[in-house]
């Protein structure tokens, strides 16, 4: 169901073509065709996707920067006088 203020450009045209879930085993998926050649599916009965394990291989890194052991001192900050 197309939205009302949805953008026009999609790098994805999803499709209900009844495939079946490969984990409950439903046929209410949809089945997204990218133009780079490649589909995922994702399915309203059971939430799977796909491109789950992907996804949370991206959103595995919290990008936190670590803290050292040593007892090093943390760079500067600021601007340097002479």
């Amino acid at each position: 169901m197309a939205r009302p203020n949805a953008p026009t450009d999609y790098d994805a045209e999803g499709r209900e073509e009844g495939e079946a879930c490969p984990e409950c085993g439903s046929e209410d998926t949809i089945t997204f065709h990218y133009r780079e050649g490649f589909t995922e599916l994702e399915c309203r009965a059971c939430g799977y996707r796909s491109d789950a394990e992907e996804l949370a291989a991206l959103q595995r890194f919290s990008g936190d920067v670590l803290q050292g052991d040593d007892d090093t001192p943390p760079p500067r900050l600021g601007k340097l006088e002479a």
